[in-house]
């Protein structure tokens, strides 16, 4: 049994838990052996996703212990990495850093680098929670060099969404802005188009915040393009509102008014109410009222047949 396997509902872990605490009464018979010790394991992990952490930190204790004894490394890693999360689940984040940084410590002796990033994980998502902002940040750093080291695409871009919020939390937008560079050269590396038109619309929206208007919209176009081309309906909508806004912005009234036509028709078409009301009231604000609203969209709906 592992920490990702299929999730099981309250009442399912409870009677499993309840199985496996009977199943090892009669393990107890033959002695504790390494059977013995899986079964804690895994009664170990089921309490703590029953958040039952007083009894999962007692059986976990006990694996450690077996572990010691029999002088294995891993399995001492392991309880020690297991312990970080539970910490971590209960609040205590100077104790799940301080497990973590254990698990780490035998890991790095050992060269395991997959263990070695969720350790660095989750001490840098222990200190974001206590605030120490330059800390987190200087092990989500270690994180993405460890994961570009090794081509682990997907732990580098969560190790970099990390290092995003930590920057838009003490508002260094500089910094954030060249992340997101980042990360939208990963999302291209490994064509993830919505992970590439979110990037663009990121950088859009920062480009705003900095008043480059000229520059957002380009980005937004970009982001926009790749959703028509995906056919991502609520994307192309978000892009189309992000354009017409930012040309409101620069003076393009005419221009800003098309944008939002366009993404009202695609709204309409898919039923998306919340996004209809939103761009009948943006085009309300520059002035339009709703029969010129009908008109335009008539018009704009006749010139796409």
């Amino acid at each position: 049994m592992t920490e990702n396997e299929t999730e099981f509902n309250k009442e399912e872990l409870q009677q499993l838990l309840n199985e496996k605490l009977e199943n090892l009464k009669e393990l107890d018979k033959v002695g504790k052996n390494s059977n013995y010790i899986q079964e804690l394991s895994d009664i170990a992990l089921i309490q703590l996703q029953l958040e039952q952490f007083i009894e999962s930190e007692e059986t976990y204790l006990i694996c450690l212990k077996h572990f010691r004894k029999q002088k294995d490394r891993l399995g001492q890693a392991a309880v020690y990495g297991l312990l970080g999360t539970l910490n971590f689940k209960k609040g205590e984040y100077e104790k799940s850093i301080d497990f973590y940084e254990k698990a780490y410590n035998i890991y790095n002796e050992l060269h395991q680098i997959q263990e070695k990033i969720t350790c660095l994980k989750g001490i840098g998502n222990s200190y974001i929670q206590l605030n120490q902002w330059d800390d987190a940040c200087d092990i989500f750093l270690d994180c993405s060099a460890l994961c570009s080291d090794n081509n682990d695409i997907y732990n580098l871009l969560d190790c970099l969404g990390n290092l995003i919020h930590i920057h838009e939390t003490v508002e260094k937008w500089d910094i954030v802005f060249e992340l997101y560079k980042k990360t939208l050269k990963i999302f291209k590396e490994i064509k993830d188009n919505k992970g590439i038109i979110t990037s663009y619309f990121n950088l859009g929206i920062l480009q705003k915040k900095f008043n480059n208007l000229e520059d957002a919209v380009r980005y937004f176009k970009k982001g926009t393009n790749m959703a028509i081309d995906s056919n991502f309906a609520d994307l192309i909508i978000r892009g189309f509102s992000y354009i017409g806004e930012n040309l409101f912005y620069l003076g393009k009234i005419k221009e800003a008014k098309n944008q939002f036509i366009k993404a009202l028709h695609i709204a309409k078409k898919i039923g998306a109410d919340n996004a209809v009301a939103q761009l009948r009231i943006l085009l309300e604000s520059i002035g339009m009222q709703n029969k010129n609203i009908l008109d335009e969209l008539k018009e704009y709906e006749k010139s796409q047949k």
